[in-house]
C-alpha cells in the first residue's frame, strides 16, 4: 500500500510479518447488512436518492437539469461518506505462507503396556523381529529378544525409527496418558529412547515408564483436541493396546476427531492372545503322613490366555536334603483364566523323616515368565503310633483288662494313672509316668485320653480347662467311661442325698465337650438299679452304630451280625437324658423299659468338638466281651482309640479341607469357599452342616452359610462378595449354629488375599476391534509394529498454506471526514451561487 494512501486512510505502518511483495490489501465493511437487512438498506438508499432528487426539484424549480444534478450528486456523496463510516469500513492486508502441520503422538503408559507378549506364532514373531531390526549376532531375527520387550519399549523403538519421517514437514507433540494426558515434549527434536539394538543418535520419543493404574483413551483424545483447537493437525498417532477402562467413550472422542478432520492412526501394541502365562499356584498335601500309607498330593495350576492348551506337571521328591528324583509326570489341559486346575499324585513314603516335593509346570509353550512355574512343599512322615493316657478313679475290672490290652498293642504308646493307688505305686504303661500332666503342653503330648470314672477334684483345678483345649484346640480325643462311684457326682452338681460337692461351674465346664446331656436331678433309684441288674442286657446298635467300623468284628456282614448278637451284655449302666444335637448315637440300652421321653437310654455316643472327638460310654463292662473272644475286646478298643486320636496325630485337622475357587481375587469379585469332606471309613465322621464366618479387619466380618452341592454330596460351598481389598480369613466349624464360633473352639481356617482392582492386569490382551472402530470413525488406520514402514505415510498432511491477515479500521479516516467537509462546502457554495441559501 502506498504511503500517501496510508496517510489518507489514517492507518499505521503494517508490521514486518505482513509486509512483502506477495502481500495484498482490500477494503471490507464489518457492519455490512445481510439478508433482509441488506434488502432494507438498498430500499433505504433508493429512498434517499429519490428524496434528494425530489428536494432539489422542489427547491430549484428555476434551475435547469445541468444545475440541479451537481447539487444532488454532492448531497448523495455526503450521504455515501457517512454510510461508509456507519458500515465500519476497514482495510485488510493479507499474505499467504507455508507452515508445518502438527502431529500429536499419544503414548499409553498404563500398567498393561509394561507387559511382554510371547508371540506364540513363530512366523509372526520372526517377521516382527526382522521388520523392527532385532537381530541375533549371526543376523537372524531375534525372537527371544522380541518376547522380552515390553509393549511400551517395543512401541518406543518403532516410533524412534519412524520419528525423522514423522517430523518432516510437521511439528510433533508427544504426550503420555494413562488416567490423564501429560505433555512429555513439544519440540522439533526429542531425545532418543534408550535401545541396546540401536545406538545411533536419532530424534525420537523419550523413554517412558508404564505405571498408570487405568487407561482413558477417550479422555486423551478429547484433551489433545481441546489443547490444539484452531491449529492445523496432521492427525493423532495413538500408541496403545486398546484396553480403555476409564474416562470418556473412546468412540465418541474418535467421532469428534473425524468431524474435525483429524485422523487417528493406532500403533497396536500387543497381541490378541495377550501375555500367556501359567503359574503353579501351590501344592496341597497333608503336612503329616504315615509311613507306607498312601497319601494324595494335589498340584494347583493357574493359567492366563492358555485355555485348552496342553501342558505337563513334573513332580520331584527329595528325602532329608538328599538329591531330587522324579516321582511322577502328569499331563494337564489348562482351563479358563484364573481358574485352578488340580493335578493329583499319589505317594507312598517308605522312610521316616521329612519329604520335600518340588512341582514344575513344563511344555506350556511360550509364556510371559517361567519364574512362577515352580513350587515346593514338605511333609513329615511319622509312625502310626498313638499316645494314650488312661486315668482311672479305681481299679475296676474294666480298667484291669483295658490296661493289659493297651500294653499288648504295639501300635500305641500307653501310659496310665490310677487315682486310688497308694503313694509309691508303680503306674502301669509302656512308658510309665510318675505324675499327671500339670499343664497344657504336657497333656497335649498325648493323642487320646481315656477317663474311667475319675474323681475330678484330685486331677487339679486346671484340668477342666485343659481338657477343653485338649479336644477343642489341639484336636485330641477323649473317651469318658461312666462308673458307679464318681459319675453321678460330676453329672449332677448335687449328690444323690442333696449334699453339696462344693464344685462350681468351672470345675464341671468340661462336661460340655461330651456328646450327651444329663439333666439336673436325673438319677437311678434303687428300684431302677435292681431292675437293670437282675439279668444282662445287650447293646442295641443304632443304624449308625451298625455301619461304624468300631463294631466291625468280622469282615463278612453275616458273621459280624452273629458276633454282635453274641456279645455278653451289661448289668449296670449310667443313664443320661439324651444325646446333644449333632452327636451320633452308636448304641442304646437293649431293655425297652430303660427309656425316657427321648427314647431308650444312650449307652454310646460320639461327636466332634472342634477338631477333636469325644466319646461317651455309659457302662463299664466291655471287658465281658473277652468271654466270647479276647480279640473282640482288644479290637474294639484299638479301633475306638485310633478313631478319636487320629486327628491329633495328624495335627488336629478337621475331617474336611477348605479351598477357594481361584488363586487370586480382586475387590468386587465373588469368592467361593469349598469345603470337601475327607473320605474315611468312619461314617460317623461325615459332616452334613458347616457354619463359619470370614473376616478381613478388626471389626469387619461376614457370616458364611455352607450349602451342599446337589451333584457332589461330599462338597459344601459358601460364597460372598469381597467388597474391600486386604487379607481375608475364613473360619469354619462343623454344625449349623451361628454361635459355634463363640464357643472357644479352634476353627478350621483358610487365609487368602483380595487385591485392589487391577483393570490393567485383568484383561491385558490387544483390543484391535476398538482400535479399528476408532480408525473408521476418524478416517485413520491401525498398524502393527511389523508395519512400521507404513507409519509416516499414514498421515497425508505435512506443510499447509496458512493465510496471514492484518486489519486497520478506517471508518474514522481523514479521507472520509475530509470528503464530508469538502462535499458539504461545495454544496453550500453552489446553493449560495444559485441563491438557495
Amino acid at each position: 500500500m502506498p504511503h500517501w494512501l496510508e496517510w489518507l486512510l489514517g492507518v499505521e505502518s503494517p508490521p514486518d510479518w505482513i509486509r512483502g511483495p506477495d502481500s495484498r490489501w482490500h477494503v471490507e465493511f464489518r457492519s455490512l447488512p445481510e439478508g433482509n437487512a441488506a434488502a432494507l438498506a438498498i430500499a433505504a438508499a433508493l429512498v434517499c436518492v429519490a428524496g434528494v432528487w425530489w428536494l432539489y426539484r422542489r427547491e430549484g424549480r428555476s434551475l435547469g437539469l445541468g444545475q440541479r444534478l451537481p447539487l444532488c450528486l454532492l448531497r448523495l456523496g455526503v450521504l455515501l461518506a457517512v454510510t461508509f463510516m456507519l458500515l465500519e469500513m476497514v482495510v485488510v492486508i493479507s499474505k499467504h505462507e507455508r507452515v508445518a502441520s502438527r502431529l500429536l503422538v499419544l503414548m499409553d503408559t498404563s500398567q498393561s503396556m509394561a507387559l511382554a507378549d510371547p508371540y506364540p506364532d513363530d512366523s509372526i514373531a520372526r517377521e516382527t523381529a526382522e521388520r523392527i531390526g532385532l537381530k541375533t549376532p549371526d543376523g537372524k531375527p531375534d525372537i527371544a529378544a522380541l518376547r522380552k520387550l515390553s509393549r511400551l519399549d517395543l512401541a518406543q523403538k518403532v516410533a524412534a525409527e519412524a520419528w525423522p519421517d514423522l517430523r518432516r514437514g510437521r511439528e510433533v507433540s508427544l504426550y503420555s496418558f494413562a488416567g490423564k494426558l501429560e505433555l512429555v515434549a513439544e519440540e522439533a527434536a526429542l531425545p532418543l529412547a534408550d535401545s541396546s539394538q540401536n545406538a545411533a543418535s536419532k530424534s525420537g520419543p523419550k523413554s517412558l515408564t508404564a505405571a498408570g493404574q487405568s487407561t482413558a483413551i477417550g479422555d486423551a483424545i478429547h484433551d489433545a483436541l481441546a489443547l490444539h483447537r484452531g491449529q492445523t493437525l496432521a492427525g493423532i498417532l495413538l500408541v496403545t493396546d486398546g484396553q480403555s477402562n476409564g474416562g470418556l467413550d473412546a468412540r465418541a472422542a474418535a467421532a469428534a476427531a473425524g468431524k474435525a478432520g483429524v485422523p487417528i492412526v493406532s500403533l497396536a501394541a500387543g497381541t490378541a492372545e495377550g501375555p500367556r502365562n501359567v503359574r503353579l499356584a501351590g501344592i496341597e498335601t497333608s503336612p503329616v503322613v504315615f509311613l507306607r500309607d498312601p497319601a494324595d498330593l494335589a498340584v494347583l495350576v493357574e493359567s492366563r490366555g492358555l485355555k485348552d492348551a496342553p501342558a505337563s506337571v513334573l513332580l520331584e521328591q527329595r528325602q532329608d536334603d538328599g538329591s531330587w528324583k522324579e516321582v511322577g509326570r502328569e499331563p494337564v489341559v489348562l482351563g479358563e483364566d484364573a481358574a485352578l486346575k488340580r493335578v493329583n499324585f499319589r505317594i507312598t513314603p517308605e522312610a521316616l523323616g521329612q519329604l520335600d516335593f518340588r512341582a514344575r509346570v513344563t511344555d506350556a509353550g511360550p509364556e510371559l515368565t517361567e519364574d512362577d512355574n515352580l513350587d515346593t512343599a514338605s511333609i513329615k512322615v511319622v509312625r502310626q503310633t498313638i499316645r494314650v493316657l488312661l486315668v482311672a478313679g479305681y481299679p475296676a475290672a474294666e480298667v484291669q483288662f483295658l490296661r493289659n490290652a493297651l500294653l499288648r498293642d504295639t501300635g500305641m504308646e500307653f501310659a496310665s494313672w490310677l487315682q486310688s493307688a497308694a503313694p509309691g505305686y508303680d503306674q502301669i504303661g509302656a512308658r510309665p509316668i510318675r505324675r499327671l500332666p500339670a499343664n497344657q503342653k504336657e497333656l497335649d503330648h498325648f493323642d487320646t485320653l481315656i477317663l474311667f470314672d475319675p474323681d475330678m477334684r484330685n486331677l487339679g483345678p486346671a484340668w477342666p480347662e485343659m481338657l477343653t483345649k485338649f479336644v477343642g484346640e489341639a484336636g485330641g480325643g477323649l473317651i469318658y467311661i461312666a462308673g458307679e462311684l464318681n459319675s453321678q457326682k460330676w453329672f449332677n452338681p448335687e449328690s444323690g442325698d442333696g449334699t453339696s460337692l462344693g464344685v462350681g461351674d468351672a470345675a464341671s465346664s468340661w462336661l460340655r465337650i461330651l456328646p450327651v446331656v444329663r439333666d439336673s436331678g436325673l438319677y437311678q433309684s434303687a428300684a431302677d438299679v435292681r431292675l437293670s441288674s437282675r439279668e444282662t442286657w445287650t447293646l442295641e446298635l443304632t443304624p449308625e452304630g451298625n455301619t461304624d467300623r468300631i463294631f466291625q468284628f468280622a469282615s463278612e456282614s453275616s458273621r459280624n451280625r452273629e458276633v454282635l448278637t453274641s456279645l455278653p451284655g451289661m448289668f449296670w449302666h449310667f443313664p443320661v437324658t439324651r444325646a446333644k444335637p449333632g452327636a451320633t448315637v452308636l448304641a442304646r440300652h437293649g431293655d425297652p423299659r430303660m427309656r425316657n421321653q427321648f427314647g431308650r437310654h444312650v449307652l454310646m455316643a460320639t461327636q466332634l468338638y472342634g477338631p477333636g472327638r469325644t466319646v461317651f460310654i455309659g457302662f463299664d463292662s466291655t471287658y465281658r466281651w473277652r468271654y466270647l473272644h479276647e480279640e473282640y475286646f482288644d479290637g474294639f478298643w484299638a479301633r475306638l482309640i485310633d478313631r478319636v486320636g487320629r486327628s491329633k496325630v495328624l495335627g488336629g485337622r478337621y475331617p474336611f479341607t477348605l479351598a477357594t475357587d481361584k488363586a487370586a481375587y480382586r475387590a468386587g469379585d465373588r469368592v467361593t469357599v469349598h469345603a470337601e469332606i475327607v473320605p474315611t471309613a468312619d461314617d460317623t465322621a461325615a459332616i452334613s452342616a458347616l457354619h463359619g464366618d470370614v473376616d478381613w479387619g478388626p471389626d469387619a466380618s461376614l457370616p458364611l452359610e455352607f450349602e451342599p452341592l446337589p451333584d457332589n454330596p461330599g462338597v459344601l460351598e459358601a460364597s460372598f462378595v469381597a467388597g474391600e481389598p486386604g487379607a481375608y480369613t475364613a473360619r469354619v466349624l462343623p454344625g449349623s449354629t451361628a454361635g459355634a464360633l463363640e464357643s472357644g473352639l479352634r476353627p478350621a481356617t483358610l487365609a487368602f488375599r483380595v487385591e485392589p482392582p487391577r483393570a490393567e492386569r485383568d484383561n491385558p490382551t490387544l483390543d484391535r476391534p476398538l482400535l479399528e472402530e476408532l480408525a473408521r470413525l476418524s478416517g485413520g488406520g491401525v498398524l502393527t509394529p511389523a508395519e512400521q514402514e507404513k507409519l509416516p505415510a499414514a498421515f497425508q498432511v505435512r506443510e499447509v498454506d496458512r493465510p496471514l491477515t492484518h486489519t486497520f479500521e478506517v471508518w474514522n479516516a481523514p479521507l472520509l471526514y475530509g470528503a464530508v467537509v469538502l462535499l458539504l462546502t461545495a454544496e453550500w457554495l453552489l446553493r449560495k451561487r444559485h441563491r438557495m441559501a
